[in-house]
């Protein structure tokens, strides 16, 4: 599969498992059937570099995506445009959608915020979750009811969604620049660092868990040279 440029999220159709969707930095999202590897559709409204995209897991025909643009649009496979366009204040960094609703999603903003909306209802969000002091890179999560944040000011926030409160913040890894990425199997969180780390975090505790160093490039590369030597 070939994209005309830099490819900075994809995200697999958890009913059909063939069917991929990519965004790109040209503000694009692309449909791909992976079996085939071909295009299927392509949808051209972000202005500007799409930084996400996440397909629906209750009703696999919905994929949301966030852009630069300081937009969020709803978009069906099966029509040739978006259904549901949502005005952020400021560049839009990460969308997801909650893993128990078709109607739900939270989006990390470069205003240092998670918006939480309810898409019957788009134009009002159901809450603003405050408390990150850069922009946030990565939301996902955990349940219908609670959320986790990750920012570029080194932190990872845990949101009760219903009281749009933070009931637990983590620290103890580094980022202060990148998208180091985040994960979660709803118990575990696991980020990147900027110290060539990934780190690991439980839910129930504000302090690290984990982390895995790993080997910088030219300690590698020497290490392979001194193994030819032998």
């Amino acid at each position: 599969m070939s994209c005309t440029s830099k490819i900075s999220c994809i995200s697999w159709n958890s009913f059909h498992k063939t069917q991929m969707a990519s965004s790109d930095y040209e503000g694009i999202i692309t449909l791909w059937d992976a079996f085939s590897g071909d295009k299927t559709a392509v949808f051209q409204e972000h202005e500007k570099r799409c930084w996400s995209v996440d397909f629906n897991s209750v009703d696999p025909k919905l994929l949301v995506s966030g852009s630069d643009d300081a937009k969020v649009k709803i978009w069906s496979t099966e029509t040739d445009h978006s259904e549901i366009s949502i005005e952020a204040r400021a560049n839009v960094c990460c969308v997801k959608f909650s893993p128990t609703s078709r109607h739900h999603l939270a989006f990390g903003s470069a205003d240092h915020c998670v918006h939480y909306y309810d898409l019957r209802n788009p134009k009002r969000h159901l809450g603003i979750l405050k408390g990150h002091r850069k922009a946030v890179s990565y939301t996902k999560f955990l349940s219908g009811e609670r959320v986790v944040s990750a920012s570029t000011d080194s932190q990872l926030k845990l949101w009760d969604l219903e009281g749009c409160s933070c009931s637990r913040t983590f620290k103890g890894h580094a980022n202060e620049k990148n998208f180091v990425g985040l994960a979660t199997n709803g118990e575990y969180i696991a980020c990147g660092s900027e110290n060539n780390s990934v780190c690991v975090y439980y839910e129930g505790l504000s302090k690290l868990l984990l982390m895995h160093k790993f080997s910088s490039v030219k300690h590698l590369l020497v290490t392979r040279a001194r193994g030819r030597d032998f």
